[in-house]
């Protein structure tokens, strides 16, 4: 009987080094100097072994030495990366109330060929401390705490998707199993031509403009916190340009891209007490867009990236409505006298989707490129706008209670698969909600009425794509607002629990996901759209991954 052993081993050195020395001084009681330098520098090393053996003498003894056979090696990997930095920074203020900051940065990466490989990144940060000024002491008692402050800097990120982006690899297989042939009784070895490279590739720079203030208000009771950034990333590595089939070979990526990210934050809070009642409320808000400024799309693509194309555009058809007769989609083709809708689908009759006709060329087509987009246009976004967190808590004599509301303001989804369709194209990755029951019956049965105004097209196995375009009708509003978290708990007064030598006893009861109000069909959860199995980029959903559960738990905590 053959028998065969296998043993492996990893090992990970990892170093990490970071050195710094600091000085500060202080000129009149006015002035405030503080500078560092330091280095900071990774290196890790991953090696990895596996061998095997066949004929073990004894199954009761798996080890390689244990074993006659002939011996291999599966496995020999090895990885190295490195990172190293140069860094500085000074600080000066003025009475706390004219403040200066200088960073600058010179960072090093293995990952890049070695003309590209180190890079400079300074920024600078200045703020102004307002309630310090004596004009504003007379508002002591309104005012609190007010600074306004701005920023400029620029980052670096090395963005790659292997250790080694500008050295050619040849993929090397030991006695290909893959392979057919036989050569002296054994499988040939096997090597396949390397990908291209981009010997240009290197860093990502981040730009950054940011301005805000801070605002205290009635004892600090009101605070407010705000801050517009504008981010533009320099020479971003996007996705690698198209080139001829006749290449014969995968295009590299390389920094061919800018991107723009604006958007703001808002930090609100309130805080009070109203003799044994205290009470509070803190609202995050937040917002950002991101626009394509520089991409090598010569053709203008819209499956790409193009140059104005916003992160997360949806690009889709605009849905007339679903047929009710055979007669009105007749009239229907018969307003399209250049093919009607045959670039599509065909045999069009009740219950099919009616598509408008955006070009006005007669026909509805399936454009691919922004010159010539077809009836296509931008339909939405998938990208979540104006996120939000709402906390409210409050206490009384013992008792507390807090609440953390969560959700998105504005989005867009369209979910493409069968947990949305339902059962379409066979009973394979097939589904059926009550939702599903919905659709369009021109007449009915001794089971099913007529439903003609029903919300989904009529049930197709062959030839159902063409109802399922990316389209108007069926984009889905993916905005909620969850209460994430509530906990509800007592402390027990301190007079009795310190009679059996315990400090504090709060119970407490709590809650997660506790409810959810979106506009999503049932079995699509708002945090969980994208994911699972069958997910695809940010357009396109299977809804194959479990909604977030409810959770219940209750307990206490005890400080002695």
């Amino acid at each position: 009987m053959l028998s065969k052993v296998t043993e492996g081993a990893e090992r990970t050195n990892y170093f990490n080094a970071n050195v710094y020395s600091e000085y500060s001084r202080s000129f009149a009681d006015a002035h405030h100097l503080k500078g560092m330098v330091g280095f900071q520098a990774e290196v890790n090393k991953w090696r990895q072994l596996q061998a095997s053996k066949l004929d073990l003498i004894s199954e009761s003894v798996p080890n390689i030495n244990a074993a006659t056979g002939e011996s291999t090696i599966d496995k020999s990997k090895l990885t190295h990366w490195a990172t190293a930095g140069f860094f500085g920074r000074l600080n000066y203020d003025y009475k706390e109330r004219y403040l200066l900051e200088v960073n600058l940065r010179y960072d090093g990466t293995s990952r890049f060929a070695k003309d590209k490989r180190w890079n400079l990144f300074p920024s600078f940060s200045a703020g102004w401390n307002v309630a310090r000024e004596a004009f504003m002491e007379s508002t002591g008692n309104i005012i609190n705490t007010l600074k306004i402050r701005g920023s400029w800097g620029e980052l670096g990120n090395q963005n790659t998707e292997n250790l080694y982006p500008y050295i050619q690899l040849m993929k090397f297989v030991a006695q290909d199993p893959n392979s057919h042939w036989l050569i002296s009784n054994s499988r040939p070895n096997t090597a396949n031509a390397p990908d291209l490279i981009s010997a240009l590739l290197g860093w990502e720079t981040m730009r950054s403009w940011n301005i805000g203030f801070d605002l205290g208000m009635l004892n600090n009771r009101l605070t407010v916190s705000f801050d517009w950034f504008n981010r533009k990333t320099i020479n971003m590595v996007g996705p690698a340009p198209e080139l001829p089939v006749t290449l014969g070979a995968n295009v590299p990526k390389m920094n061919n891209a800018d991107m723009q990210s604006t958007g703001f934050e808002l930090d609100l809070g309130w805080r009070d007490r109203i003799k044994d009642f205290d009470y509070g409320v803190h609202l995050l808000l937040s917002d950002d867009r991101q626009k394509i400024l520089k991409y090598p799309n010569t053709t203008g693509k819209i499956a790409t990236w193009y140059v104005s194309k916003y992160n997360g555009d949806i690009w889709g058809f605009e849905t007339i409505g679903i047929t009710k007769s055979q007669e009105e989609m007749d009239a229907h083709l018969a307003s399209l006298p250049k093919g009607g809708q045959d670039a599509l689908g065909t045999n069009w009759g009740a219950g099919d989707i009616m598509y408008r006709d955006l070009n006005g060329d007669g026909k509805i087509s399936d454009g691919a490129t922004l010159n010539d987009p077809g009836d296509k246009k931008v339909i939405g976004n998938t990208s979540p706008r104006f996120r939000f967190g709402l906390d409210l808590n409050a206490s009384w004599k013992g008792f507390d209670v807090r609440l953390f509301f969560q959700g998105v303001a504005k989005r867009d989804a369209w979910l493409n698969d069968n947990m949305f369709w339902g059962a379409t194209g066979g009973i394979w990755q097939s589904a059926c909600f009550t939702s599903h029951l919905d659709f369009f019956r021109e007449e009915g049965d001794d089971f099913w009425s007529a439903n003609k105004n029903a919300y989904f097209p009529r049930i197709l196995v062959d030839n159902f794509a063409k109802n399922q375009k990316t389209q108007t009708r069926y984009l889905q509003n993916a905005a909620y607002i969850r209460l994430k978290n509530l906990q509800i708990g007592y402390t027990i007064p301190a007079q009795i629990t310190r009679k059996i030598g315990i400090s504090n006893l709060r119970v407490f009861f709590s809650g997660e996901n506790l409810f959810t109000l979106t506009g999503l069909p049932e079995g699509f959860d708002p945090e969980t759209i994208n994911t699972g199995y069958g997910a695809k980029d940010g357009s396109n959903s299977s809804g194959k991954t479990y909604p977030l559960s409810h959770t219940f738990s209750t307990g206490f905590s005890v400080n002695f």
